[in-house]
Parts: C-alpha cells; structure tokens; sequence
C-alpha cells in the first residue's frame, strides 16, 4: 500500500513515508537557509515562507509566526540553525570525496587478491567475493545509495558488536527458533496456542540454553500481549506487586493483556510463590515461568495446578549445527564490516565437534564460537595487518581472504575446556546418576555401576554419599544371599575415611563390582515392606494388644496380672522347637518373609531359554558347593577321624553325615533343613586322641584349616 508524500507529492510504501518525509524536510529546511543567508529580493522571500506554511497546513500542523522586525535584527548574523546547515553541507562534501578517493583506489588494484597473515603465522586465506546486503539493509528506501546502505549496515553492526552473540542471534519469530519439535513444531501444543491467541500459564522447564526466555518472548510478539520481565534472582515481593498494579493498570486502560515472564521462577521462596495465585486465577496476568530445576520440588503444589508444566529437551544435533552455522555468518560480517578481518570458515567437522561439546545448549556451543572468534581476531588475522589510520579510513574494500579452521587446529584451542558439565550436585543429575547406579548394580551390570560411579566421581560428587549408598544397597538388594556384603560396604566407607581421595575411587570400584556381581536377596526388604503396607493400609491393627504371655514382666505386679505367665522359653525345649502364638490373634495368619529371595514374574522380553539356563546355572553352582565342601573335608580328615566325628555326631543327635556337619547354619534355608544352629563355638568333648584333635578347636578354627 503507497501514500503520496505532502511535500512533494511522490508516492512511497507506508513503511517509507516516514523517513521521506523526514529526508524532504530536511531538503526544504536547506534550501530556505540558503536563501536566508544570500541576498535575495522580497518576492523570493515571501515565496519562501508561503511554501513553507504550505507545507506545514499540509502536515496539519502550525507554522510559527515570525516578525518583521525580528527577522531583520537576526539577518546578517550567524544563528545555530545555519551553523548546523553549515557542517551538515562539508559532511556531505567529505562523503563525496571519499567515495571518490575508494572508485579512483577500485579502479587502480582492480580484483581482489587473498590476503596473507603476518607474524609468520600460517594460515590458509582464500579470495572472496564481495558480501551481499544483508536483510536489515534492504529494509531501507528503495532509493537509497549503495554508499548509504553500506554506511547503515556498518552502523549497525557496530552498535552489536559489543553484545553477546548469543543475545544477537536470539529469534523473534517462531520460524527462527530452531529445536523443540513436540512444541512448536508443526501441530505443536504451543504454537496451535500461539496461532488461537489462548495463552495460559505455564511453566517451561529445561537445561540451560534451549531456548526458554525466547520462547516467551516470541508468544509475547505474536500474540500482540504487554511483555514484562523479572528474574527469581533480583526481585522479590514489592517487584512482583508491582508488576500486578502496571498489568491492572494495562488492562482498564487500553484492554491488552500482560505477559508476566519470570525467569529463574524456582529462586522465588514460597511465600512470594503464593502471591501468584490469585492473579492467575482471576487472569490479571499470564504468568510464563521458566526453570532448570524439577518444578515439583521447588514450586508450590497449589501453583502446580494453577499452571501447565512444559518440558524442554536439550537441543538436537540438528539444530545446533543450523545455529552455529547461523552465528558463523553473523560473526563474518561484523569481522568484515567492522574490525576490517579476514572470514573465519569451518568445515563440517569443526561445526559437528563444537556442537558435540555443547551437549544440548545453544548458550554454550555460541561462547565457544565466540571464543574462536576473539583467537582468531588479533592484528596478523586483519586486512590491513600494519597500523595505518588514513588508510583504514579510505580503503573501504580491503583486501579481505579467509582463514580456514580445521578440526585439528580446533581441538587444542578447546582441549583444556570443560564447557559443559552435566552433573549437578545438588539438582535433577545428583538423584538421577545415582539412582541409574543403584539399579544398574541391582540387575547385576557392573559396567554401568562403574560408569555412573566415574561419572559422579567426575562431577564432584561426595564419595561418603557413594559409600553410604552401596551400604544400602549391601542390605537392600544382596541381603541373605551374601551376608558378607554389608560388612565389607561399611569397611569401604572407612576405608575412605582413612585413605582420601582420589585413592579412594579405587576402594569405591572394587566394593561396586563386588555389590554387583554377588547373588541378590531382598526376601528381608519385602518382608519389611509388607509389613509397613499392612500398618499403613489399616492403622487400626497398631491398636491391637501384645498377646498377654509375650508382655514384660518385670515386676512383681505385672507378674501376678499374668504379664508371660504362659510363655515358652525355646532354649529349654529339643531344638528349641515350641507351639506358640506370636501374633495377635486378629492376624494370626499375617505372612511377610517370602520362601523364595527373588519375585516369581518373568519379563516377556526374556526369552524361556534364559530362564532355562538361568535356573541350571543356579542348580549347578548349588551342586558345586554341596560336592566342594565333601572334597575340602575328605582331604583334611581322614576315614578314622571321619568315623569319630560320626560317633560323636550320633550322640549330640545331630546331621547322620560327618561331611554336612562341617557345614555351619545357613540362613538361607529353612530351619526344618537344619535342625540345629551350630555357632563354632561350642568344644566337642567326646572326640578322642587322633592325628587331628579337634577337641583343641572350635568349628570357624577347623574350617579355617579348610
């Protein structure tokens, strides 16, 4: 759509009639100075002043009424408006001779040859053609000199060259911004919200650099909404209430609505949290906040409902690439423009391996370009590699070529940098690694046990948080199946103690990968949970009463109110084996600890066949023990001692084979399998004289000699 300019009656695009008119006005104020100060006789005057009250009826406005008097006290003398015409006229004069002096230098070196470094530094520098208008120079007056353009584009980069490259490529649109596929991409939850203009609060949580605050502030651009923004960090009760009066305000005023953006959201305590409630509800303002912790931790659960929960992932390879390629070119054209350097050019590898140490945040991967950038920009790497003013400032188009950047000269540059580290100690990583660890040593992989340990270890996590986890896990997952376990977790835990690290991390490895490989028991965890579960699912039975002969007794009172009257003391019965309730009879026939130490479910994706051999190897190993420890017996005690061992066996009453006395009492199996506890402390008298007198040793000294 065109308008016609009220000046000079031209027709211009709306977009750049503003800036015409502007551009005629200052022609027209020229030309009415110069006749101001060159003799002119009274018809031009007053043609002067009636085409400049024309002009100024045509713009509705007013022209000032000036006196007679006044003009000829002022003519002759030199005011500020002429002075001001006076040095706009020599600027123009300087512009034309340099544009002179830079066509007559064109014409005298003609092409553009590749410009080498300096300092003897190698580098390899190509020629380039020259750099196209960029989109922000198209944006002005189809009229506009070349020279103009190229003036406005310097201007421009010059003021964001101080800026942060990540601040200057931050996208405005939603065609821009580049991952996030399940939310703005095509049918995207946010971007169907987005087109609807039905924007309800939510709350965007992700690592940094995937593009939370843009985010927000595109849906503020599009959908036409009053943008504020406070930081979690900076602000605090007054600052928000603030900020709910000016939405108000808004609101009543003009009917738009108020974007509330806060970053950093999870930093607001609890109190101030509460004071978002009732605006979001009666909709004062729409509420965008945004995190890098779990929402569900540091945020009220009454907000929680109040607000959508959006999950940004870290960004995809992909996209990295296509912002690193973007930040590349905008880096290139300040150099060029600008600081007069030669053009940084990466090949694919360099790019993929920047975006491979950024794991997932464009914040990162645009400082590491930067970085490349600022190495790369001393005095050997520019177009005119000695210092020279008057040069610099005619030589528009130096001689610029470009230094390639191979991954080989990347990779010492960035070596000795860890720009991204995925471990917090104290956030999401620091429960989820070693969570990931306690499972990865429950299903008995002790390459991933390792892994997550280093993996903790490398972030800075506490080794005694470690130690005091395996502990657990000595308990919890092994349990009855290898006893030993929880001893030797508690010796690693001193261990450390003791030792220090990084020594340390060697005792933490071997204690993890015994935890790892031994066999798994949690027949005691889940007994401990059923009985929790029972008590939590019915609080009364907590009420029941200790059956009377199981209560303490130990005063005279309690023992004529029949406190243990009836109680059985086992060791003085055979076998210490009794008929006696334990339970209150409600529950008499309560169950907790399981026969078997694992569960009986089978996963679908295992095959039968994995089970099959799963269950031989478990026979064979049982088989290997039982056959080992009649060997390991055999050897060391001969037929006569094995025939005095039987006769003293037959009248302790106990096991009819000598060999499976040897064995101490198992805990894993059951007490009708064992008759008899055997400690290794009780001496056996009834042995005779013989080449091996175990009547001088009690049992865990002879099974030493084993």
């Amino acid at each position: 759509m065109e308008e016609a300019c009220p000046i000079c009656s031209r027709s211009f695009p709306v977009k750049f009639l503003e800036r015409h008119v502007n551009s005629c006005l200052d022609t027209l104020e020229v030309d009415t100075s110069e006749q101001e100060i060159q003799p002119s006789s009274p018809t031009a005057t007053q043609n002067g002043e009636q085409k400049s009250q024309d002009v100024f009826a045509a713009l509705g406005l007013k022209a000032d009424s000036r006196r007679p008097a006044a003009d000829k006290a002022k003519k002759g003398s030199a005011t500020l408006t002429s002075i001001l015409l006076a040095e706009k006229r020599l600027k123009r004069r300087q512009e034309d001779l340099e544009e002179r002096v830079r066509k007559r230098h064109a014409a005298q070196t003609g092409p553009e040859t590749g410009g080498g470094l300096h300092n003897g530094q190698k580098s390899t520098v190509t020629e380039i053609p020259a750099t196209p208008a960029s989109p922000h120079a198209r944006d002005l007056d189809p009229g506009t000199k070349p020279e103009q353009r190229w003036k406005h584009e310097f201007m421009r980069l010059k003021r964001e060259a101080d800026l942060p490259l990540a601040q200057r490529l931050r996208p405005k649109s939603l065609g821009d911004f580049y991952g996030q596929e399940k939310l703005v991409g095509e049918n995207g939850i946010l971007r169907n919200l987005v087109a609807a203009s039905q924007i309800p609060s939510f709350i965007l949580w992700g690592v940094p650099g995937v593009g939370k605050t843009s985010l927000a502030r595109i849906i503020s651009l599009t959908c036409n909404h009053k943008f504020m923004e406070l930081s979690g960090s900076d602000s605090n009760a007054k600052k928000l209430k603030e900020a709910f009066a000016a939405a108000q305000h808004e609101k009543l005023l003009t009917g738009q609505k108020t974007i509330l953006f806060l970053d950093e959201i999870h930093r607001f305590n609890k109190a101030v949290q509460d004071l978002l409630l009732p605006v979001i509800e009666n909709g004062t303002v729409t509420v965008i906040g945004a995190t890098t912790e779990n929402p569900s931790f540091s945020l009220n659960n009454a907000l929680l409902s109040r607000m959508h929960t959006f999950v940004m992932e870290p960004l995809p390879h992909e996209a990295l690439v296509k912002i690193l390629n973007k930040g590349l070119l905008l880096l290139n054209r300040t150099r060029k423009i600008v600081h007069g350097l030669h053009l940084i050019a990466m090949n694919k590898d360099s790019v993929d391996y920047i975006a491979s140490l950024s794991s997932g945040d464009s914040r990162v991967a645009l400082n590491i370009l930067e970085s490349v950038n600022a190495y790369l920009s001393g005095l050997q790497f520019k177009a005119f590699p000695e210092k020279d003013p008057e040069r610099e400032k005619f030589d528009l188009l130096p001689q610029i070529g470009v230094v390639q950047v191979t991954l080989d000269k990347l990779k010492p540059l960035l070596s000795t940098r860890n720009f991204h580290q995925m471990y917090d100690k104290t956030g999401d990583n620091h429960y989820d690694t070693i969570s990931a660890f306690h499972k990865s040593v429950r299903g008995s992989n002790a390459d991933a046990a390792v892994f997550y340990l280093v993996k903790m270890l490398r972030g800075g996590e506490d080794p005694l948080f470690i130690a005091r986890r395996m502990i657990v896990i000595a308990s919890e997952d092994v349990g009855l199946r290898d006893s030993s376990c929880l001893p030797f977790a508690i010796a690693t835990m001193e261990a450390i103690q003791f030792v220090g690290m990084p020594e340390g991390e060697i005792i933490l490895a071997h204690c993890a990968v015994k935890l790892a490989r031994a066999p798994k028991s949690t027949k005691s965890y889940r007994a401990l949970r059923k009985a929790q579960g029972l008590l939590s699912d019915d609080p009364e039975i907590c009420k029941l009463p200790i059956p009377i002969h199981l209560r303490n007794a130990p005063t005279k009172l309690m023992k004529d109110l029949g406190y243990g009257d009836t109680y059985k003391y086992n060791p003085n019965f055979k076998h210490g084996m009794v008929k006696q309730e334990y339970f209150p009879p409600e529950i008499r026939d309560a169950c907790f600890v399981d026969d078997t130490h694992l569960g009986t479910a089978m996963d679908e994706e295992v095959r039968p066949e994995e089970y099959a051999g799963a269950d031989e190897e478990a026979n064979d190993y049982q088989r290997f023990k039982d056959t080992r420890r009649q060997e390991l017996a055999r050897k060391l005690v001969g037929r006569k001692e094995l025939a005095k061992l039987q006769k003293v066996s037959d009248r302790l009453g106990l096991l009819s084979s000598p060999v499976e006395r040897l064995a101490s009492y198992d805990e894993n199996l059951s007490k009708e399998v064992q008759p008899e506890y055997f400690d290794g402390t009780d001496h056996v008298s009834e042995a005779d004289e013989a080449d091996y007198d175990i009547a001088d040793c009690t049992y865990d000294e002879f099974m030493k000699g084993i």
